[in-house]
């Protein structure tokens, strides 16, 4: 069963807003009680979004009792990643960024009435740092149920890689509507099956194909999601996780494209690197803040003209020198090009209502969504978390 009553959200790291995004999305009652977020270009398109809900506010300034009186329902946070990535050196909880949320574990440590349910994302890699062995130890002692996962949107049949981590924890009695594991799960929990009429019976709440926990809201959320994007798409059967559509749906049909094309200089010292897509491809690789600034490990760029055969193109690169100004002549002939900032937000699965407003420049636009969440594995996280 769904919540009736509007779940209090405590949106902590709020960013661009993903969380709340999600929640509404997901169709579930709710109220956001309280927003913490100091980076202001986030804030900006926050605000722009969600006209005055959010305010510059640091976690290091929340208070054991104005936690008590903000009196979530639910916390939904993704802490700073930096310091469990590879590039941030992975200095775990002696980086000062992780600071907020060692505090934020030390009030859920005291507060008399802790949140009902915590969901919280981060990059893999958190599964394995000192600052989860902290989380799993409060969520211990403060009487949680957890199960923690390492997810990807392609799982759902959005063709866009984004691994990451997800916890979901709430407090005893209540329990979830799957079997819980110590280990972190690699897939989603409950049914995924595209077809309802292969579903479920009313005495095991199981899907009859796959024999997993079926969620009406959960199979609803990814039914729309799709059919929006591909309609009469979603005969085929099988599962979501199988259901990988071509970028084509995701990506801007406008032609005045020209300035998110690679320069020269990228092409020349570069191309060999590049993961290039092109409007038939199913998948994509994961945007990072750095995208369109940076070149490798960022995310993928696209084949802009079709008309032409990548490996023949590549094929002919190869055989001439370095220093030969003809490689750069046939590698112009790709047009490849960067997503759009917008084409990004879609692969991350933010709704059209949501928009990144003009105030902000490109490069802004790139680093707040690399920094944010996929919105549909959020909201599925969301619906499996809320069902009592």
């Amino acid at each position: 069963m769904t919540p009736t009553r509007p779940l209090r959200i405590l949106e902590l790291y709020s960013g661009i807003g993903g969380m709340h995004v999600s929640a509404k999305e997901s169709g579930l009652p709710f109220e956001v009680v309280g927003t913490y977020e100091i980076n202001t270009t986030a804030l900006e398109v926050y605000q722009h979004n969600f006209p005055k809900t959010c305010k510059p506010r640091n976690i290091m300034g929340l208070s054991l009792e104005e936690l008590k009186d903000i009196n979530p329902t639910i916390i939904m946070m993704s802490p700073p990643c930096q310091p469990f990535t590879r590039q941030g050196l992975k200095r775990d909880v002696e980086d000062a960024r992780t600071s907020s949320f060692l505090h934020l574990l030390g009030l859920l440590e005291e507060v008399p009435q802790p949140p009902h349910m915590i969901l919280l994302e981060n990059v893999a890699g958190f599964e394995t740092s000192q600052a989860r062995e902290k989380l799993i130890s409060m969520l211990s002692r403060r009487n949680y149920v957890w199960q923690e996962f390492l997810l990807s949107p392609t799982q759902l049949g959005v063709p866009n890689s984004r691994l990451r981590y997800y916890l979901l924890a709430k407090q005893k009695p209540a329990s979830f509507c799957f079997n819980l594991s110590n280990k972190v799960q690699n897939e989603f929990p409950l049914c995924l099956c595209v077809k309802e009429e292969e579903m479920v019976t009313n005495t095991t709440r199981s899907c009859l194909h796959c024999g997993r926990p079926f969620l009406k809201s959960l199979h609803c959320l990814l039914h729309r999601f799709h059919n929006a994007l591909h309609p009469g798409c979603l005969h085929v059967g099988g599962s979501y996780s199988e259901f990988l559509p071509s970028l084509a749906s995701y990506l801007n049909v406008e032609n005045n494209l020209e300035s998110y094309f690679l320069k020269d200089k990228i092409l020349n010292k570069y191309h060999m690197i590049l993961d290039i897509v092109d409007s038939d491809s199913q998948r994509s690789c994961c945007f990072t803040k750095g995208y369109a600034y940076y070149v490798e490990g960022t995310g993928s760029v696209i084949q802009h003209n079709t008309k032409v055969k990548l490996s023949e193109i590549y094929s002919k690169v190869q055989e001439l020198d370095a220093d030969n100004p003809h490689k750069i002549q046939l590698l112009q002939q790709l047009q490849l090009r960067y997503f759009t900032p917008e084409e990004v937000a879609q692969l991350m699965c933010f709704p059209n209502w949501f928009k990144l407003p003009e105030s902000i420049t490109n490069k802004q636009k790139y680093k707040v969504l690399g920094n944010s969440i996929n919105i549909l594995v959020v909201t599925s996280l969301l619906l499996i978390l809320a069902e009592s």
